[in-house]
């Protein structure tokens, strides 16, 4: 009673040892993130370049956190219906996106996106950089580039993308405006079909990410015609770049970057910026990606929205430019 009564004139004091407890110490599991499963949600099929670094990213999250993270797979429509998703999740930082150039160019190539890449998403960090392979089939009868050019200017020939907006999409597009050439699009849903599809001579070229497209080369099913970047990837010394094949000046790479809802606390988006910048930058990372065929960058969250804008920019005037127009 004694006690109660001289706390009891001083509330102020009181009040402030509590809140300053409450601080110092959290007591709920809820006070503290990540305190569940955290979802990487990605818009394409399992074994893409885009999946495969969600679950390389996945993996060492949950080993840091000693945290359950997954992945997650929502394919179709070029990305969009995994971006959508997690543009309407919940914000509380459980649930990201990791995507690729195909999110931000979705208003360029479709008509009804219901989303806002640039408002609806809060970027996070720029994972990686990577170049595509530009991929015939055996039995197309191509040994390289300017054979393939010169086949092109024959006659009709097709190539198969992952849908519009994607890497495989646009990297082609650059490569037949510089190159003088006319091939028609075919839009796969799945890139694994597209892959076979393209084996087989159904279509006559693919530009799949180069984890996912090296594999069918040194297994000798498929021809190397180049790497879309602009200099030649380490786990692929021995295939040139597009510029030295025969289209000089051409450079283009994949990005692929993690994602929030965009009204997720600030507190949360800078924790995962810290600790994915964290796990980015260890060397044993780097190796991986490398061997991916990718470049880290890890850029900050304010950097990441600027080179958005920057590589939106560079596309849209190239789609200008061809007349490719909103569907």
């Amino acid at each position: 009673m004694r006690l109660r009564h001289r706390f009891n004139r001083f509330p102020g004091f009181v009040a402030a040892f509590i809140a300053a407890f409450a601080v110092a110490f959290p007591v709920t599991a809820q006070d503290k993130y990540p305190s569940k499963t955290v979802r990487i949600i990605v818009g394409y099929s399992a074994g893409t370049t885009s999946d495969v670094f969600a679950r390389i990213i996945a993996n060492r999250l949950g080993e840091k956190w000693n945290q359950s993270v997954i992945v997650e797979n929502r394919e179709g429509a070029a990305g969009a219906i995994g971006s959508d998703a997690v543009a309407k999740a919940n914000p509380d930082g459980y649930t990201l996106l990791l995507n690729s150039n195909a999110l931000t160019l979705l208003p360029l190539l479709r008509s009804k996106v219901p989303f806002d890449p640039f408002k609806d998403l809060a970027p996070i960090i720029q994972v990686a950089q990577t170049p595509n392979i530009l991929l015939v089939g055996k039995e197309l009868g191509v040994a390289n580039l300017k054979e393939y050019i010169a086949l092109a200017k024959k006659g009709q020939l097709q190539y198969a993308s992952s849908g519009r907006g994607t890497p495989s999409h646009i990297t082609v597009e650059l490569f037949k405006s510089m190159a003088g050439i006319k091939v028609e699009e075919i839009p796969y849903k799945s890139s694994a079909q597209a892959l076979t599809d393209t084996m087989s001579g159904q279509v006559s070229l693919n530009a799949p990410g180069l984890s996912q497209g090296l594999p069918h080369v040194k297994s000798g099913r498929m021809v190397a015609l180049g790497i879309t970047g602009s200099k030649r990837a380490p786990g692929a010394p021995d295939v040139p770049t597009l510029a030295e094949a025969g289209v000089p000046g051409y450079e283009a790479y994949g990005w692929h970057g993690i994602f929030a809802p965009a009204a997720t606390p600030p507190e949360v988006l800078a924790f995962l910026s810290r600790e994915l910048t964290e796990i980015l930058t260890a060397p044993e990372m780097r190796e991986t990606f490398a061997a991916q065929g990718a470049e880290i960058v890890a850029s900050k969250p304010a950097d990441f929205a600027a080179f958005l804008r920057t590589d939106f920019a560079k596309w849209e005037k190239l789609f200008k430019d061809l007349g490719i127009k909103p569907e």
